[in-house]
């Protein structure tokens, strides 16, 4: 990051604020569909997301990464307009498991790929069905790869609280596709770093 083109940026210079955040643009829509679901919800978030940072940018000290700084306001954005809105677990999440949890591998022949699609979409369709705060736990700590400290301070609860929620979500994602004849893994959190792995 050019220290130079963020002090500028943090004077209200917008062509310096668009150098810095232009290149992390697709991250803020990414986390914004991740938890309002594809359409106006998720675009008008990280517009807010965005306007927010302009605003706030004067703010930021460079204690963490500025990418980092703004996937935490991108987060904060988005559970401001799901507490606002109160949107249904199914709305909020509809297309979190669009793309999987990666993309298939190069060596992926088309039954892989297709079965990778149907057992993804089964996922999906499991944690849109979860209560909400499981879903938002689950949705923090594994999709959106926070660490338990940063989701329980986000939805403001303790860590314990956030840890049984997502341990609950993963038995009844997996109860459910186990239910339907889907014999597949839910996404794992590694609990001693508090990173989900994909």
């Amino acid at each position: 990051m050019d220290a130079l083109t963020l002090k500028r940026a943090q004077k209200g210079d917008p062509a310096a604020f668009e150098a810095l955040f232009t290149p992390l643009e697709g991250r803020v829509y990414r986390t914004c569909v991740h938890m309002m679901g594809p359409g106006e919800d998720a675009r008008d978030c990280a517009q807010e997301a965005l306007l927010k940072a302009f605003r706030t940018l004067k703010d930021f000290r460079g204690d963490c990464a500025l990418e980092s700084w703004l996937h935490r306001l991108c987060i904060n954005v988005c559970l401001d307009a799901l507490r606002k809105k109160k949107l249904r677990a199914a709305q909020s999440l509809d297309a979190l498991m669009d793309e999987g949890f990666g993309p298939a591998a190069p060596a992926d022949g088309p039954y892989e790929a297709l079965e990778k699609k149907e057992r993804m979409e089964a996922v999906r369709r499991a944690i849109a069905g979860l209560p909400e705060d499981q879903r938002l736990a689950f949705t923090l700590v594994v999709l959106e790869e926070l660490p338990y400290e940063d989701a329980a301070e986000r939805l403001g609860t303790a860590v314990g609280t956030v840890k049984s929620r997502v341990n609950r979500a993963r038995e009844k994602i997996s109860k459910i596709c186990l239910s339907k004849a889907e014999p597949f893994p839910v996404p794992r959190v590694q609990h001693s770093e508090g990173r989900a792995i994909k």
